[in-house]
């Protein structure tokens, strides 16, 4: 049983390898995958700004609370 064990990780790994590091790769990209590209980046920087303007009083608060915290513990001591 143990041997079978060590056969399956070695067996998996050189699987993975395998379907990971290809030894020929028959791909190209074509005039519209810049085009794709650019309009991921896009939809990920106008996302992230909806994401903040959705959540930007929780964000200003917790920033405020947190200086506001360590302003009181100076105060203290």
């Amino acid at each position: 049983m143990k041997y079978f064990k060590a056969f399956l990780a070695v067996i998996g790994t050189v699987l993975v390898f395998n379907f990971i590091f290809p030894k020929r790769i028959f791909a190209y990209l074509d005039a519209g995958s810049g085009s794709y590209i650019i309009q991921i980046i896009i939809a990920i920087v106008a996302g992230g700004a909806f994401g903040i303007k959705i959540y930007w009083r929780k964000i200003y608060h917790f920033f405020k609370n947190l200086t506001s915290r360590v302003d009181r513990s100076d105060k203290e001591n």
